[in-house]
C-alpha cells in the first residue's frame, strides 16, 4: 500500500510538474512511453584526501572521517578545482561493503561555487567483484551550470595509482 501510495505520489508531482510548466508557455512534453534511461559523461575529477581518521566501532559499523583537501576535474562543459574544506564520511558495515558520504564544494573556472553530496558504496560484490558507485547531487547557482540541478547523476569511484598522496577518481555521468 505504501509502495502504491509514494508511486502514485511521484506520478501525481510529475503530471503537476508537467501542467505547470504548460500552464507557463514552457516546452514541456508529456512523456509517451518509458524510456530506457542512458548516460552521458560529464566530468572526471581527482579529489585531494588527508589520511583517513578512525572514529570508533558504532552500532551501524566502523566508522571514518577522512578530509578532503583539494583536487581538480574536468569535462566537456565544466572545469574546475575541489575546494580544501570538504568532509567524506565512511562507515564500514559488518557485510564489508562501505558507505560513502562525501559534502564538498567545487569552484568552475569562471568562479562558480558548487555544492556537492555524494553518497555511495564501494565493496566486492558476490559475483561481480569490485563494485564503486555513487549519486551526487550539487547545488549549483543559477547560471551557466544550472544545469546540474536538473537532472540526476551517477559516479564511479576509483583509485589514482598514478598520484603518491591518497587520492580518488571520481567519474560523474548525467542520466539521460
Amino acid at each position: 500500500m505504501r509502495r502504491r501510495l509514494l508511486a502514485g505520489g511521484g506520478l501525481a508531482v510529475a503530471s503537476s510538474v508537467i501542467a505547470t510548466g504548460r500552464a507557463h508557455g514552457a516546452q514541456t512534453a508529456a512523456p509517451t512511453s518509458n524510456p530506457v534511461p542512458g548516460i552521458e559523461f560529464v566530468y572526471e575529477a581527482i579529489v585531494l584526501l588527508e589520511p583517513a581518521t578512525p572514529v570508533g566501532e558504532t552500532p551501524f559499523g566502523r566508522r571514518n572521517r577522512i578530509p578532503i583537501i583539494g583536487g581538480e576535474f574536468a569535462g566537456p562543459n565544466i572545469k574546475g578545482r575541489v575546494l580544501p574544506g570538504g568532509m567524506d564520511w565512511q562507515l564500514i558495515r559488518p557485510d564489508h561493503f562501505t558507505v560513502i558520504e562525501a559534502d564538498y564544494m567545487m569552484q568552475t573556472d569562471d568562479g562558480a561555487l558548487i555544492h556537492v553530496y555524494n553518497k555511495g558504496v564501494v565493496g566486492i560484490a558476490a559475483g561481480d567483484g569490485f563494485y564503486a558507485r555513487s549519486t551526487p547531487w550539487f547545488e549549483s547557482p543559477n547560471g551557466p551550470h544550472v544545469w546540474l540541478n536538473q537532472a540526476v547523476f551517477v559516479g564511479t569511484l576509483g583509485p589514482v595509482p598514478e598520484r603518491a598522496e591518497p587520492a580518488v577518481r571520481i567519474r560523474v555521468f548525467k542520466v539521460t
